[in-house]
């Protein structure tokens, strides 16, 4: 796990077909040089959950709606994001941008997430529920672009740990060490992820990678 998330991309980077935007209308798109060259040289992996979906146009198609103070802290009055990817089922029309002009990378969705949104038999126990309509994710695209092909390789090594989960006829112990394995795949990936943007806390569990890497460690889930 370890070599995935700290050797030379180009030496780790699985041998797929990378999902890329087109060169003509990427040199259009108003991102850092780096972030554009990223882009180009490596694209995205191709996820079930995480579906490479660049925009066809040349000015920003995404705005979002900076419904409170936590939206606000993420985002600024005016922002336009170009779509990068679109993020879990598709009725739920999660977007990952990346702004105009700086190339920060967030989640944006049309609304913010309440209780409201769940069924009836569900919104008393989860009356405080808040999921933004804006989030942080990357500090860049190229951030996000290293760290999104490091998780899909990582992705591997976690389906494979989980084959040899312990059966439930097998002893307590032996459950409790493939867990540890697991929970320490975990910690390495997130370790990593903050090595490559500083911005990502790793001990925080509200980040959205934390989402992103619990979802690959459990595939089932």
């Amino acid at each position: 796990m370890r070599a995935v998330m700290t050797a030379p991309l180009r030496e780790v980077r699985i041998a797929e077909q990378p999902v890329r935007p087109r060169e003509g209308l990427i040199e259009r798109w108003n991102l850092p040089e780096s972030d554009r060259q990223a882009l180009l040289r490596w694209g995205l992996p191709y996820d079930k959950q995480m579906r490479p979906f660049f925009q066809t146009g040349a000015d920003p198609e995404l705005v979002a709606n900076l419904a409170g103070g936590q939206e606000l802290s993420a985002a600024s009055p005016g922002e336009s994001l170009y779509t990068l990817v679109h993020w879990g089922r598709e009725d739920l029309q999660l977007r990952i941008g990346a702004v105009a002009g700086t190339g920060r990378v967030l989640k944006i969705q049309p609304k913010p997430t309440t209780a409201g949104d769940l069924p009836p038999v569900l919104r008393e126990t989860y009356a405080d529920l808040y999921h933004a309509s804006v989030e942080f994710f990357s500090s860049s695209v190229a951030q996000f672009v290293e760290t999104s092909w490091r998780c899909h390789l990582a992705r591997r090594i976690a389906c494979e740990l989980w084959q040899d989960e312990p059966g439930h006829d097998r002893p307590w112990r032996e459950y409790e060490v493939w867990l540890s394995r697991l929970q320490d795949c975990e910690r390495i990936i997130l370790e990593h992820i903050e090595r490559i943007d500083g911005q990502v806390r790793a001990d925080d569990a509200g980040t959205l990678w934390t989402t992103v890497v619990t979802e690959l460690t459990h595939p089932g889930n």
